[in-house]
Formats: structure tokens, C-alpha cells, sequence
């Protein structure tokens, strides 16, 4: 089954960059006069993707009236999030619209300058079948500009193939690598089949009462079991959903005042 479906999970309260997120939603916040919502349409159309998925929070009506004020040829479809639950959870939300077909997700707090990563992760799901991430190698100088995410063992087949063999939990406050000069990590580009929701479902029944469903734990499931391929990007890799990644952003995105 082709993947032509984007999600684009916009349910959470963008807590790290608060407190202007009290007042503007993470996703509309400008680079180069633009929001960052209008910069992953942009880039999911530009992969050649037909229709996206938004997950919104419906406390932020603001959200959905800049994506239809969006000019790009993609379907746009709506679904709520009533409450940021993580990821999984909001992954889940749009379970129905998709009706088991692949997808891929598109986190609009990852932005990059360079080949489109949209494209790269959604070519890797044809070509291997498999569930696909985005990676980026993360320098211990450039760390502190990018939120926590767990780093990744990584494996080359011999046609040239890349398998994450093993994703380590989230830490907390920014990234770390463990001590080495750079280590590798899964970013916010994540293709997967239309049933891996079953998997969300058996993590979501492990978890206590009210915790937040992450991506992570069914990452994890993939890599181990050798059902994960990795892309790693030559882009250009900003975090904007932390200040500092976020001013990283805008200075090197000059407005566009043609």
C-alpha cells in the first residue's frame, strides 16, 4: 500500500518554550515570516504527499484557521487531541482517518535546511517495507540546542541498508551524548504501517493511569526485533520547540521580503 499520508501531532501546550506558548501555539510561531505549521505543509507537499492529518489541541482554535489559510495543494483532515497525552496517543487520534494505512509522522518543531527529510524517510518505507525514522548525528557542542531524545545503535546492511538495532529511553532537559564527541539519534520524521497502532495499545495497556503515551517504547519494539530502518540526514537539524533552538532557527532563516 503506497504512503501518501502525513500526520502532524499539534496537541501539546509547547511547555519548553513557555511562556509565550501560553499565548501562541508552538506550531505558529515565525521563521522567516512564516509558521512553523506552514513550514512541514510545505515540506510534506514538496515529498510529494497527498493529504495531512493535523491532531489538534481544540482549546487552540488558532491552529486550524492557519492551516486552511495554507495555499498548498495538500487534503488537509482535522482530528482532536481533548488533552497532550504524548505522541502515541496522539498518533492514535487519527487511527480512524488513516483506516490501516502506512503514514508517516511529522513533528512541526523539527525544522531543517537541506535535502527534504520527508521525502528521504518516505522513499526508505518503499524501498525496505519496513518502519522507517529519520536519524541525525548530534556533536556534544550542539547538544544543548536540541530537546532529550534517546540515542540510537545502528546497524549497515550489506546493501547499504541502515537498521537501528536499539533506541535508548528519553533523558530529560537536552540531549546528551553519553560523553563522546557525537552520538546518533531518531528525530521527528517516523513512517509507519497503518497496524502499528496495535502496538500503541499494548504499550498504553502497561502504562499507570494518566501517563503519557510516547513514541518511544513502540521504536524500541521495531528496533529489537530488526523491523526498523534508519535515514540519516545531511540536513541542517533545528530543535525549535527549546528557546535555544528556536533562536538558532531564526537566525538562520532570513525573512523572505520579496
Amino acid at each position: 500500500m503506497r504512503l501518501d499520508t502525513a500526520v502532524i501531532p499539534c496537541g501539546g501546550l509547547g511547555t519548553r518554550l513557555a511562556p509565550v506558548t501560553r499565548w501562541i501555539p508552538k506550531e505558529l510561531l515565525p521563521v522567516a515570516l512564516k509558521p512553523l505549521l506552514h513550514w512541514t505543509l510545505d515540506e510534506i507537499a514538496d515529498a510529494g504527499l497527498l493529504h495531512a492529518i493535523i491532531v489538534l489541541n481544540p482549546a487552540r482554535p488558532a491552529v486550524e484557521s492557519v492551516a486552511r489559510a495554507w495555499s498548498g495543494p495538500l487534503e488537509l483532515e482535522f482530528v482532536a487531541q481533548d488533552r497532550p497525552r504524548g505522541l502515541g496517543d496522539a498518533l492514535l487520534r487519527a487511527r480512524d482517518l488513516l483506516a490501516g494505512a502506512p503514514f508517516i509522522a511529522v513533528l512541526p518543531d523539527n525544522l531543517f535546511l537541506g535535502e527534504n527529510p520527508t521525502r528521504q524517510v518516505v522513499a526508505s518505507w518503499h524501498a525496505t517495507r519496513l518502519a522507517s525514522v529519520l536519524l541525525t548525528e548530534i556533536g556534544s557542542e550542539e547538544s544543548r540546542s536540541k530537546g532529550a531524545t534517546g540515542k540510537a545503535k545502528i546497524a549497515t546492511r550489506s546493501d547499504g541498508t541502515i537498521l537501528v538495532t536499539d533506541i535508548a529511553d528519553k533523558g530529560t532537559g537536552r540531549f546528551q551524548t553519553g560523553g563522546e564527541s557525537s552520538a546518533v539519534t531518531p528525530i521527528g520524521r517516523i513512517a509507519l504501517a497503518g497496524d502499528v497502532f496495535n502496538e500503541f495499545e499494548d504499550v498504553a495497556r502497561s502504562l499507570p493511569l494518566n501517563a503519557e503515551l510516547d513514541d518511544i517504547p513502540v521504536l524500541q519494539r521495531l528496533a529489537r526485533r530488526e523491523a526498523l530502518a534508519g535515514v540519516l540526514s545531511k540536513a541542517k537539524f533545528f530543535d525549535v520547540g527549546v528557546p535555544e533552538g528556536y533562536r538558532d532557527a531564526v537566525c538562520s532563516f532570513p525573512p523572505n521580503t520579496k
